[in-house]
């Protein structure tokens, strides 16, 4: 169970970060259904934080506010790393 939580995690990383960085990609080549995948991407970084504090504190309209705001650092600190700064190595 803890090794199947654990592959699951990891590939929700990766898909939430190639959705952001083709977002991004999308968008500079002047695609705007990039905005589609960014959103995409975004939701997969508020979804871990959402059930979290969700399950956490019981409270729902708290749990949702705070999850923006993580889901936020979350997508872009680990875009930031595995998308540009292992893309320049």
């Amino acid at each position: 169970m803890v090794v199947a939580v654990v592959i699951a995690a990891m590939l929700f990383e990766f898909t939430m970060i190639w959705t952001i960085g083709v977002g991004f990609y999308m968008l500079a080549l002047g695609e705007f259904t990039g905005l589609w995948l960014l959103v995409g991407g975004y939701a997969m970084a508020c979804t871990p934080a959402a059930f979290g504090l969700l399950i956490a504190t019981g409270q729902f309209w708290k749990s949702m506010t705070h999850a923006l705001w993580i889901g936020l650092l979350y997508g872009a600190v680990g875009f930031t790393f595995l998308d540009v700064i292992l893309g320049a190595f």
